[in-house]
């Protein structure tokens, strides 16, 4: 439920990693990750992510503290509430979760969309670099020449944490609630283009209506 919420790598639930993975920097919760405010008269619960890929910046996630409107919330918010401040919430490795998740999801898959992987031939990118005066290489943009592209297509993967969690949650914010991409960016953590603002990812207001209005217009149907 916290991973939905957050649209959160495996590595932004857990707070331990084996000595041996050398590939994961636990960014999980501790006991007083999370805030209770108010806006407009409806309470929120802001969790205090940290977003991996990006040295752990920090993003609060804003979301209704509301049965009706979102029913993981409260959940989320009781279970936070059994730990100390400065305790682990989710106390075990992104191995664990893993396997935790792929046994509770078993059977289930999910569609990946198709999509084009490019790939840079960083031997000839280099060898036109060095044509080129040093002060002006890190503004020579790889040319076409260099590029490679691979198209996936259409493929189904196994239902678990990571790549499902924040699939669902970032096509539900996009189909349902009509979040646009700069949205989606400040609530998943993602970079976004033009800006170097690392504050942006604590602006949960700006979101926040879109998740109110449209929830409290399903349930009055």
């Amino acid at each position: 439920m916290y991973g939905y919420l957050i649209a959160g790598r495996a590595s932004e639930v857990v707070t331990r990693a084996y000595p041996s993975d050398k590939t994961t920097t636990p960014n999980g919760p501790y006991g007083g990750d999370y805030e209770v405010q108010e806006y407009e008269g409806h309470e929120i619960l802001v969790l205090n992510a940290k977003t991996s890929k990006r040295e752990g910046l920090p993003r609060d996630v804003g979301v209704p503290l509301d049965d009706k409107l979102e029913p993981f919330s409260r959940k989320v918010l009781s279970y936070f509430q059994e730990f100390r401040e400065n305790e682990p919430v989710f106390n075990y490795t992104r191995q664990e979760l893993h396997k935790g998740a792929r046994a509770s999801f078993k059977g289930y898959v999910y569609p990946i969309e198709p999509y084009t992987i490019r790939e840079i031939d960083h031997d000839r990118y280099n060898e036109i670099l060095r044509k080129v005066p040093e002060e002006i290489r890190p503004f020579v943009k790889p040319p076409s020449s260099v590029i490679k592209e691979k198209k996936i297509p259409r493929h189904f993967k196994p239902l678990a944490l990571h790549g499902a969690m924040r699939h669902f949650r970032s096509m539900e914010l996009a189909r349902r609630y009509g979040f646009n991409k700069e949205e989606r960016d400040i609530y998943t953590g993602h970079k976004m283009s033009g800006s170097d603002d690392r504050y942006s990812h604590l602006n949960w207001r700006q979101y926040i209506p879109k998740l109110l209005q449209e929830a409290l217009r399903r349930t009055n149907v």
